[in-house]
């Protein structure tokens, strides 16, 4: 641990399988913490064998938006109001939230179910033991 892990308040994505919300690049995003993060194995016994001489590199592309505890951030310290792929400024202007539409409610009611208070540590000034 390399320091106190101070969380925004908000909801989080739930614990387990996401891979529905790593297939494109859409407003459906894995909301994770400091000292959490997404695993991704995958096999690759199971890829096409390569010519001789060749070698294999692998990409991994994400695309996401970051926040984090910046005291000049617009809403620091909650996760809401969730970014979204726009050309809109952030903080959004008045009536241009987060979609409320069906598919965006569902996506939060169904993955971003673990709830945080927030609750900051008395400081965020980390002393290392000499």
């Amino acid at each position: 641990m390399s320091g106190p892990y101070a969380r925004a308040a908000g909801n989080y994505t739930r614990y387990g399988d996401v891979r529905q919300l790593l297939q494109q690049a859409d407003d459906r995003f894995v909301v994770f913490s400091s000292g959490e993060g997404v695993k991704l194995d995958f096999d690759p016994l199971k890829l096409r064998a390569l010519p001789a001489g060749w070698v294999r590199d692998y990409f991994f592309y994400a695309n996401g938006f970051e926040k984090d505890l910046d005291f000049y951030a617009a809403h620091a310290f909650t996760v809401e109001p969730l970014p979204r792929h726009t050309l809109l400024p952030y903080p959004y202007p008045e009536g241009k939230d987060y979609p409320d539409d069906s598919e965006h409610l569902r996506y939060q009611l169904e993955y971003n179910t673990r709830q945080r208070s927030g609750r900051m540590p008395s400081t965020l000034r980390y002393h290392y033991a000499p």
